[in-house]
């Protein structure tokens, strides 16, 4: 378990158990939903087509700040002095690496946008080669010479 620090001269922490009641309930709200929108409308009946589309609303540290009026930093620092907190920092990483993984893959989520976030998360597209042997620069120039000549 961490200490709690004591304040050394500046503005004392807003950090509280309803700080941490917030913070759970903020993650709880953030699910996704659906929302229908007016698509087109008939110019002769006045009919409206309508059509259901993806809201997406992932937990995160940003989001949680704006809900708790704190700034990043502030969360940041309370996740190193405070266990709950930083639990809850982690929670909300893995919630949306989870659902950013199984929306993308179920073509919810745009793949490009699903790829962005997952960087975030230390998913990686690239490839490595490795290369073992005793060749160098020099070696190499000469056999390219030889080869042309």
């Amino acid at each position: 378990m961490r200490k709690k620090l004591k304040n050394k001269g500046g503005r004392p922490t807003k950090y509280n158990k309803e700080i941490l009641i917030k913070s759970k309930e903020y993650v709880k709200k953030c699910k996704d939903g659906f929302i229908k929108e007016v698509e087109s409308i008939n110019s002769k009946t006045g009919r409206k087509r309508f059509r259901t589309r993806l809201k997406v609303n992932l937990p995160k540290v940003e989001g949680l700040c704006l809900s708790l009026s704190i700034t990043r930093s502030t969360a940041y620092e309370w996740a190193k002095n405070y266990k709950e907190f930083s639990d809850i920092l982690e929670q909300i990483n893995q919630i949306q690496a989870n659902r950013v993984i199984n929306e993308a893959l179920s073509g919810r989520y745009n793949p490009l946008i699903a790829k962005l976030l997952l960087g975030k998360h230390g998913y990686k597209d690239d490839s490595k080669i490795e290369h073992s042997g005793g060749i160098s620069l020099t070696e190499a120039l000469k056999k390219a010479d030889e080869e042309n000549d």
